[in-house]
């Protein structure tokens, strides 16, 4: 939460920040590995853990965060943890558990088959995020008959889309940190006949004074990873996106709630070429209720996402007709902190 009285970051000061000390961001030729110990045998692995209890409840829970972010850090599962204990005060989640408790059994987790590292190599260092496998979230859903996503293909993302989710947990957890926290549901999807079903990354609901916001986070990385992917389909894809997004807000926003959307980004030219995206595919109606971050907006305000947001408040027309960002506001609309 804000403290009172601090002053608000001008926007252009945000977006200036998109890039500030960014771990999670794409780069040519990136390749995000998994060590040999976390490879192999995972069901074999999770069978025998379990027959030997060495698998406890807690264990579920963490697996179950993990999975809801599909890649993330231990300090996003830490606070996370701390608000399903909250949210479900009812259950046995580990709520105050020690975070070098919990990174100890994180890695413990990792050699029982239930978590898997992914490892990839930025200015010299080893960034290290989890994800749950694919095993260990079919066991997730047994034992708890909590949803997760179970599909084998969760291991062969891109390392694209492996970092943007990264970012995305930041974003999705500071959300879920709220006090008027009402429900969450990651993995919403989305169907329209003209470009079929996408699946979105989270929509986090609030409650204050019997008013229902939702909140939908979707990263929105634009740079093309061209060892999979040439230019127009990835811009393809992109477009279709954000028409899908459009679709999905304007459908919530017909069964009365109050919507809003943040667009995940990576950095400056990021967010240009993202806010460009949408301001012309959106109709200028719906741009207040649109919102920018990014990993390196969110870390150089503290973590306090209030301060780490930016609205295009005006566009102007550009080449070939698109829409270009004119002025950007940093005002948060929605009183969740």
């Amino acid at each position: 939460m804000a403290e009172t009285g601090k002053k608000e970051r001008a926007a252009r000061e945000i977006v200036a920040l998109m890039g500030h000390k960014a771990l999670f961001e794409y780069t040519p030729e990136m390749e995000i590995s998994v060590p040999d110990t976390d490879r192999r045998n995972s069901l074999d692995k999770i069978a025998y853990y379990y027959r030997s209890e060495e698998i406890v409840l807690s264990d579920l829970y963490i697996g179950y965060i993990i999975a809801l972010y599909k890649y993330t850090i231990p300090k996003v599962v830490a606070e996370s943890i701390q608000v399903l204990g909250g949210f479900w005060p009812q259950k046995r989640v580990p709520r105050y558990i020690d975070r070098d408790a919990l990174l100890s059994r994180i890695k413990k987790m990792c050699s029982m088959g239930m978590l898997r590292r992914f490892v990839y190599v930025k200015e010299g260092n080893n960034i290290v995020l989890y994800s749950t496998t694919p095993e260990f979230c079919k066991v997730i859903y047994q034992a708890l008959k909590l949803n997760t996503d179970a599909r084998h293909e969760k291991d062969i993302l891109p390392p694209l889309e492996i970092v943007e989710k990264a970012a995305s947990s930041l974003v999705a957890n500071e959300l879920m940190k709220s006090p008027y926290l009402k429900e969450f549901d990651f993995m919403p999807s989305y169907q329209d006949k003209e470009n079929g079903k996408i699946i979105f990354n989270s929509r986090i609901i609030h409650e204050i004074g019997g008013k229902v916001y939702m909140t939908v986070v979707e990263p929105m990385f634009t740079r093309v990873d061209l060892k999979r992917f040439t230019e127009l389909e990835w811009q393809k894809f992109l477009k279709k996106k954000v028409l899908s997004l459009k679709g999905y807000m304007e459908q919530l926003n017909g069964e009365g709630n109050i919507v809003q959307l943040i667009i995940v980004c990576e950095d400056v030219e990021d967010f240009r070429q993202a806010s460009s995206a949408v301001c012309t595919a959106f109709p200028e109606s719906m741009l207040a209720h649109v919102y920018y971050t990014s990993e390196g907006a969110v870390k150089s305000a503290g973590y306090d996402l209030k301060d780490s947001l930016v609205r295009v408040t005006s566009v102007q027309n550009g080449e070939r007709g698109v829409k270009v960002l004119e002025a950007v506001s940093s005002q948060w609309a929605y009183p969740f902190f």
